[in-house]
């Protein structure tokens, strides 16, 4: 039987394809990754509002996002941990807030002056939180970088997997190519979360996160520590998904490039240029050297990634999305040996002995430091990336985080040069990765994202202010370390 089906946000405007009747996707194979369901509803074309219309729009727009993926990466089976199936929570409860925490897509509803938001009933909302999970499947590591931007391009990838997942579906493409011919101004497709932004506005009308965030935009790259931690609705702030805009605009202004160079603009076109871009972001993603300025890494993964994918055909395009937000992506220092180190070429996953103590001794970690080795193939370059973690004392940000340490990934590519080891790119500075680190902490503690034994009560959440943090402070060995548990959609306490 069919079910409606709403395939942008339910206030995305009224140039935004309107609720439709259509047949619901068949479930996953079991090849393939996939969700459990709770709740479920036979099928029916059930009124917004409902239990029944809620778990249909939140199982249609999940699996959507999945073929979005597909589209652009191929085949995906399985998520972080090497799991098939993750529970796909259309309603947890009352709250302004959506979030993925490993263990689950979970979704909410609350009501404002009389009007109930889910956040669940919005593809937006939904395929944004898929999209924290596709990345996490493929770069794992990223969940407990404590660098500002590695976050902000977390919450950005999840923005382009909204997009992505808007422009598969043939009726919003023809509908945004009548709004904007060349993708140039802003529109239902770039603009994400309209739903539940609103019901921020009305809650609290000067929070950040009461506007929509925006791919289409203008943002100039500067640094997180440059910014102040809050301000108004829609403004550049050091926050993870504020700063994440960024990104987005580069991918935005990506898609545009790529269909602006197409034969004929067409909705055809448009969905070859989404998919393309999508597939050169992923690739990118899947390679890009963990540093603190991340973003710029990604771009210059994106470089190598379109090099090796179609021969550099798109350097051009991607160079100029990201030059729009100035962020320089020249990849000449990506893989270009900097510094000789004692021993010979790497082979294989390891390193020398001569070799892994010159770069300890360089790295300058400490004896708490640890170094980890994997191979890695850098579209065709292969290296040793070798990771260090060492521990950041977290006292002197707030007192209440007295004896608690952060963890800091240090990453270093080696390679060969004349048959020596030596290391490509650049090597991380110590004093650099401290103040990352600190710098991403106080936004946390700007914004409430961390859970103290007492936390403040939150203005959005009924159901505790857990729901809006980010990390927790744990024991681990007799430490107390502070990490990450779940990514949010867009609320802040």
């Amino acid at each position: 039987m069919p079910i409606n089906f709403i395939p942008n946000d339910p206030r995305a405007g009224s140039a935004a394809p309107r609720m439709r009747v259509q047949s619901p996707r068949p479930n996953r194979p079991a090849s393939k990754s996939g969700f459990t369901f709770t709740d479920e509803s036979p099928e029916q074309t059930a009124d917004p509002g409902t239990p029944e219309f809620l778990f249909w729009q939140c199982r249609e727009a999940a699996l959507a996002a999945l073929e979005a993926w597909e589209a652009s990466a191929g085949a995906h089976t399985q998520w972080q941990g090497n799991r098939k199936k993750l529970p796909l929570r259309q309603d947890e409860g009352e709250d302004l807030n959506a979030f993925y925490d490993r263990t689950s897509f979970s979704f909410f509803h609350k009501t404002v002056n009389g009007t109930t938001f889910f956040s669940g009933a919005s593809t937006d909302v939904v395929a944004h939180e898929v999209g924290h999970g596709l990345l996490d499947s493929v770069r794992p590591e990223f969940f407990a970088v404590n660098f500002l931007e590695v976050g902000a391009f977390h919450e950005a990838f999840g923005d382009c997997m909204a997009i992505l997942t808007a422009l598969g579906d043939r009726e919003t493409r023809q509908k945004l190519l009548a709004a904007t011919a060349n993708l140039r101004k802003r529109n239902f497709v770039e603009s994400t979360a309209e739903d539940l932004s609103e019901g921020i506005r009305q809650l609290q009308p000067s929070h950040n996160a009461a506007e929509p965030r925006h791919a289409f935009n203008t943002f100039k790259f500067q640094l997180p520590t440059s910014l102040p931690n809050n301000g108004g609705p829609g403004e550049l702030i050091n926050e993870v998904h504020s700063f994440g805009m960024l990104f987005t605009g580069c991918f935005w202004d990506l898609i545009a490039n790529l269909f602006g160079a197409a034969p004929s603009q067409t909705e055809a076109a448009l969905l070859s240029a989404a998919q393309l871009a999508g597939e050169i972001t992923i690739a990118g993603a899947k390679t890009a050297v963990v540093t603190p300025r991340f973003l710029q890494s990604v771009g210059r993964s994106m470089m190598l990634a379109d090099q090796s994918l179609h021969g550099g055909a798109n350097a051009d395009h991607i160079r100029d999305a990201f030059r729009r937000h100035d962020i320089l992506v020249g990849t000449s220092a990506t893989l270009v040996p900097s510094m000789v180190l004692a021993g010979s070429a790497p082979k294989g996953a390891s390193l020398g002995a001569a070799t892994r103590k010159d770069l300890v001794r360089r790295l300058g970690g400490g004896r708490s430091a640890k170094l980890s080795m994997t191979a890695a193939n850098v579209f065709g370059t292969r290296v040793v990336s070798a990771v260090q973690t060492r521990d950041v004392p977290l006292g002197g940000v707030d007192k209440r985080l007295k004896g608690v340490v952060a963890k800091a990934q240090e990453p270093v590519l080696v390679g060969g040069s004349g048959g020596r080891a030596s290391i490509m790119g650049a090597l991380p500075n110590t004093t650099d990765t401290e103040v990352e680190v600190e710098s991403f902490v106080k936004s946390l503690l700007a914004h409430g994202r961390i859970a103290f034994a007492k936390p403040k009560k939150s203005a959005f959440a009924a159901v505790g202010p857990d729901t809006h943090t980010t990390h927790v402070i744990k024991t681990v060995g007799g430490k107390k370390v502070l990490e990450r548990v779940r990514f949010l959609c867009r609320c802040c306490s």
